[in-house]
């Protein structure tokens, strides 16, 4: 069963694969170093309708993010690959990375704000809401590393480097 069979049933489950297509940027033994292969971002964005992020990137030229892929495909700088990834996992992801800082400064600076209606207070007690709850989803963050089930998937080689 490809990855196709299992969306083509019921498109918009969280458990579908998100397709991206990338370039081999450095080999390890176990996996390879991938850079996504678009500089336009993702498919919002090219669309005009994301987050904007790939403005950004170009503004600012920011470093392209890499992502690791364990991997015993014998893979080669410069070759060409669609890796796979959870929806379910991007979904939770996402609310580690945003949501769980949000609230950590909102929830903090209500309470404080609440308690003391003192604007210094507020406003420190919720950066330290913010750093806590960077510090909380930084170390979820490890703990889904180290279980595996975060890391994309090879879902095809689409281009081989040519041997030189």
């Amino acid at each position: 069963m490809t990855i196709d069979d299992r969306q083509g049933s019921q498109p918009g489950r969280a458990d579908d694969q998100v397709l991206e297509s990338a370039r081999v940027v450095a080999v390890e033994p176990g996996g390879a170093w991938l850079e996504a292969s678009s500089a336009q971002g993702c498919a919002n964005c090219r669309d005009g309708k994301g987050c904007g992020v790939s403005v950004f990137q170009r503004l600012f030229r920011l470093p392209r993010h890499r992502v690791y892929l364990p991997t015993n495909e014998s893979l080669a700088v410069g070759d060409h690959v669609v890796i796979a990834m959870s929806q379910r996992a991007l979904l939770i992801a996402s609310v580690w990375l945003y949501l769980v800082p949000l609230a950590g400064l909102l929830g903090v600076a209500i309470v404080l704000d609440a308690l003391f209606s003192q604007e210094v207070l507020t406003v420190l007690g919720a950066l330290g809401g913010l750093v806590a709850a960077l510090a909380v989803a930084r170390a979820q963050q490890r703990r889904q590393a180290r279980s595996g089930g975060f890391f994309p998937v090879l879902h095809e080689v689409a281009l081989r480097q040519a041997d030189s």
